[in-house]
């Protein structure tokens, strides 16, 4: 997903009383509109290429994964997914997820009297019970969502063929921001939202845990409860450690609930973490590429060559890309917002698609009717 920028800071300081004003970077769209998930150079260059080489020796410490190419008018070009391959192994994978919550505390900001915290510790339940990690009914199983995800596109799979993320939580990552680096804004449900503008923030903290203290066999989310980057909602990276020999897959996801005004995600919002899992399922290392594709919303107006699967719809309207999915826990039943993802047939340009029900989407079907067209309008 999107690249974090670091953003000269433009802070607005509102009193108590003040109303609520609309962050810069909201829009009826998950992703205010940087596309490029390398937030840690993983696209080129000396990491890209250090990435590259140890997937094809197979010496590198992470998560299990496979490799499948195929060609679009005699090009070749290839993906690499987390599990293993479908048409290789029968059994199921289980990816121990480590979600990591983040309390920020934002002392410029008075709550109270009191320095405003948001700290997404208590929220950790309300997402371990969601369709990314509880199964729920799709057309394609009673599954968790990116499992179901995967069903969908590879319906030859064989009985017993899974991939599971089994999560645990971590001790909460503790960040204090410094004065006039976060946005505060106020919902009309009186909750309240950050927008941090400096990217250093959230991103210098992230990399110190994951040098220090997460095993690259585990794919590690740190999550942020209403508080998020100017510049994403969320993103997903590698991170390689200094020996050039293990590559940590993880994740920054946005948590957001009651600030449903200030945007268009119904809460609770599990959209940004289903765009992520998905896209670190199908391209955990930044490197499953394909013919370019464009923007299916934007006129096909040329937007990347990597199979980033929520990308691809980022720029719907946010009525067409979320999808309400229920879920029962303990009898009782609670929806959540997930995205819509594009499905690996329109990357590859397959027609017809052989994923369920022919779609090219998941697990709303009609949001792409087609495969990726073979060319794209420049800019």
């Amino acid at each position: 997903m999107s690249e974090i920028r670091v953003i000269a800071p433009a802070i607005i300081r509102l009193r108590l009383a003040a109303p609520a004003a609309r962050p810069a970077a909201a829009t009826p769209k998950l992703n205010p509109g940087y596309h490029y998930p390398d937030a840690d150079g993983a696209r080129a260059g000396a990491l890209h290429e250090a990435i590259v080489a140890g997937l094809h020796a197979g010496t590198l410490q992470t998560l299990p994964n496979w490799t499948q190419g195929f060609a679009i008018g005699g090009t070749q070009y290839s993906y690499t997914m987390l599990g293993t391959d479908p048409a290789q192994a029968a059994g199921a994978t289980t990816i121990p997820t480590v979600l990591v919550p983040i309390r920020l505390t934002v002392p410029d900001y008075l709550v109270h009297g009191q320095p405003l915290v948001l700290d997404a510790t208590p929220t950790m339940p309300d997402i371990i019970n969601s369709p990314i990690f509880t199964r729920s009914k799709f057309d394609s199983g009673n599954l968790q969502f990116e499992d179901a995800m995967l069903h969908a596109e590879f319906q030859t799979a064989p009985h017993g063929w899974h991939l599971i993320f089994a999560p645990s939580v971590a001790p909460t990552l503790n960040i204090t921001a410094p004065d006039g680096t976060v946005m505060v804004n106020q919902s009309k449900t009186g909750r309240y939202l950050g927008v941090v503008t400096v990217g250093s923030v959230f991103g210098k903290p992230i990399r110190e845990a994951l040098a220090k203290q997460f095993s690259p066999t585990t794919y590690v989310v740190f999550v942020s409860y209403n508080s998020l980057f100017a510049g994403a909602f969320g993103f997903h990276s590698a991170y390689m450690n200094k020996a050039g020999t293990a590559v940590t897959v993880y994740t920054y996801t946005s948590w957001l609930e009651g600030v449903d005004d200030l945007f268009t995600l119904p809460s609770p919002n599990a959209d940004t973490f289903a765009h992520e899992i998905s896209e670190s399922t199908h391209d955990p290392f930044i490197t499953s590429l394909t013919l370019e594709w464009g923007d299916w919303f934007h006129d096909n107006r040329c937007f990347q060559p990597y199979i980033e699967v929520g990308d691809a719809v980022e720029d719907a309207p946010a009525r067409v890309q979320n999808y309400k999915q229920p879920v029962t826990i303990n009898g009782k039943q609670r929806i959540y917002t997930l995205q819509t993802e594009a499905m690996l047939p329109w990357f590859t340009r397959q027609y017809p698609s052989t994923a369920i029900h022919g779609a090219y989407s998941f697990p709303g079907e009609n949001v792409l009717l087609g495969p990726a067209p073979l060319t794209c309008r420049k800019h």
